[in-house]
């Protein structure tokens, strides 16, 4: 959708806050209206039209958590990002429960960041639109990419696959081994703008802990014994395509930082080397075990974790397969 397609509404009863947020937004290509009060709010978003709504908490006629559950009760696609101010910070976890998709604090306002925010909401709803009109498509399906299966729960894995194949999201698979998580990979891949591009499997459980840093992200020649020549890494073979990291968990934890600056900075050097090398992959990995567990027993670092989910697809990221 274009920008100019989108409409985001404002409800904020500080002027200049409003004022400010708009003209940037404008700028930006959005459409924009604002509103100084809750009822103000609600009777511009019953007009229709608007996809995002971005409010305050505190509003001088009612809280911003009605008004939250209001939208979400009229239009649940419609994202809403919350400002919060000081001391708001326990009361946005409501506004999560009422349906609130962000927060943003006053306190340490930049646009940069709220902009980021609006796109990843944009683009959540966008998603979540293409899922209602997949779970119609699908209501019938038994098979979908060699993946067997036509009860109910398998529907909701079917869709569920077709909306994240779609964005660009790191994809974290839970569930136990057998349970197909490879499949699942597979379709996610296939069905992505990455399709035609390689997609590089790495079993983490299967390779030797000395050895899965070379495999990943390869060595110069010389740069530990048995290193007779240079060698790349399955981190630029994937390039371009996806990368799939089977059992995650089973991965040296003093090496996933070095993961995690990959997904963070897109760069990453070889063993020996100290020239930075930059690569374009989409991460597909998978675990056996529940996360929670994992990273409580020290095996999955916790911003590890947080990177996988945490980018564009935030609320259906992880798919549990039973």
């Amino acid at each position: 959708m274009d920008k100019k397609d989108i409409r985001i509404l404002i409800v904020d009863d500080e002027p200049t806050m409003a004022d400010s947020l708009k003209q940037n937004l404008v700028e930006e290509g959005y459409s924009v209206d604002t509103a100084a009060t809750g009822t103000e709010a609600i009777e511009l978003f019953n007009q229709g039209g608007h996809h995002l709504v971005i409010c305050d908490l505190q509003l001088p006629d009612m809280d911003g958590l009605d008004v939250v559950r209001h939208i979400k009760d009229a239009k649940p696609l419609a994202e809403v990002i919350i400002l919060t101010g000081h001391g708001t910070v326990p009361k946005s976890f409501e506004a999560s429960k009422a349906g609130a998709f962000d927060f943003v604090e006053k306190d340490n306002f930049e646009f940069d960041t709220l902009l980021r925010r609006i796109k990843n909401a944009l683009n959540q709803s966008e998603l979540r639109t293409e899922n209602d009109n997949l779970r119609r498509q699908m209501s019938t399906h038994t098979e979908y990419h060699n993946i067997i299966g036509g009860a109910k729960s398998m529907q909701t894995i079917y869709e569920t696959i077709g909306s994240v194949a779609k964005s660009d999201a790191n994809v974290l698979i839970v569930g136990e081994s057998g349970t197909g998580k490879e499949l699942i990979a597979n379709a996610i891949h296939y069905q992505s703008l990455r399709s035609k591009k390689p997609f590089i499997k790495v079993n983490c459980a299967a390779l030797p802990k000395e050895l899965i840093e070379s495999e990943l992200f390869g060595h110069t020649k010389g740069a530990f014994t048995g290193a007779h020549a240079d060698k790349e890494g399955l981190v630029q073979h994937a390039a371009g395509g996806s990368l799939m990291l089977d059992e995650i968990a089973e991965m040296p934890v003093e090496l996933q930082p070095k993961l995690l600056r990959v997904l963070q900075e897109r760069s990453y050097r070889k063993i020996g080397s100290e020239k930075t090398f930059t690569v374009d992959f989409r991460l597909i990995s998978s675990t056996n075990r529940l996360p929670a567990d994992a990273i409580r027993d020290g095996l999955l670092r916790d911003d590890l974790f947080l990177s996988h989910l945490h980018d564009y697809y935030p609320r259906a990221a992880i798919t549990r397969t039973k």
